[in-house]
C-alpha cells in the first residue's frame, strides 16, 4: 500500500475534536459505571461515519426556510423554550428548579463521556474527504461530537416532564426528536451522536430520577 495513503488512513483514525478537556468529578450520588453505558461511537474510518458525513452534508446544504433557521437558532440557545411553551399552553408549570438540580448532577457524566470519546465533528470528517458542508457554527459546538449535549439535554427534560405531565409525553419526546433533527440541520451533529444521546439520558434519569424525586 502507498505510504502516503497510510499517513492519511493513520491521521483519519486518529482524528479527534480539537481541544480535549480533562475528566471531571462526579457527583457520589451515581454510584455506577457510566462509562458503560454507551458502546463507542462509528470509527472515523468506518463505511457508517463517512455515509453519516453524507447525510449531514446533505441536509446541510438542502434549502432551509427562514422558519428552519430560527428554528435550528432557537434550538441551540434555548431548549428549555420550547417546553415552557408547550406546558403554557396547558396552563402548567415548568419545574425550572428540579431540571435545573437533576441536569447539574448528570452533566458531568455527559462531559466525560464526550471527552472520553473525543469524537471529531461532522465538518472535520467532511473536510478530510472533501465533502463540502455547511454547518451553522454557533458556541455550543466547542466540545466532542459524541453524544450530543442539546439532545441529551432534550430527552433528559422530556423524561422529566413526561413523569409530571403523563398525558404530554408523546408531544416532550417529540420536542427531543426534533432537537436531533435540528443539529443534524445544522450540521454539528453525526444521527449516531443523537441515539447515543437519548440511550445516555435515558439510563441517567431512570437510575438518578428515584434518587431525586424527593427534592421535587
Amino acid at each position: 500500500m502507498d505510504l502516503n495513503l497510510i499517513t492519511v488512513r493513520k491521521k483519519l483514525v486518529e482524528l479527534g475534536y480539537y481541544t480535549v478537556v480533562t475528566e471531571v468529578p462526579v457527583s457520589e450520588l451515581i454510584d455506577f459505571d457510566y462509562k458503560l453505558i454507551l458502546s463507542p461511537p462509528p470509527a472515523n474510518d468506518s463505511i457508517i461515519t463517512k455515509k453519516e458525513t453524507i447525510m449531514v452534508a446533505e441536509a446541510t446544504k438542502k434549502y432551509r426556510s427562514k422558519k428552519d433557521l430560527e428554528f435550528i437558532h432557537r434550538m441551540d440557545e434555548d431548549m428549555d423554550s420550547f417546553f415552557i411553551e408547550l406546558l403554557k399552553k396547558h396552563n402548567l408549570k415548568y419545574p425550572q428548579r428540579y431540571i435545573d438540580l437533576f441536569y447539574e448532577l448528570v452533566e458531568p457524566v455527559l462531559m466525560n463521556t464526550k471527552n472520553h470519546w473525543n469524537r471529531p465533528r461532522p465538518i472535520q470528517i467532511a473536510d478530510f474527504y472533501g465533502i463540502e458542508m455547511d454547518p451553522i457554527v454557533t458556541d455550543t459546538i466547542h466540545t466532542a461530537s459524541y453524544p450530543s449535549g442539546h439532545t441529551f439535554y432534550s430527552q433528559l427534560v422530556a423524561n422529566i416532564l413526561s413523569k409530571v405531565y403523563p398525558q404530554l409525553s408523546l408531544q416532550f419526546d417529540n420536542i427531543a426528536k426534533d432537537t436531533g433533527v435540528a443539529r443534524v440541520q445544522q450540521g454539528v451533529h453525526f444521527p449516531s451522536d443523537n441515539v447515543a444521546s437519548i440511550v445516555l439520558a435515558n439510563t441517567m434519569y431512570s437510575r438518578m430520577q428515584p434518587k431525586l424525586e424527593r427534592f421535587f
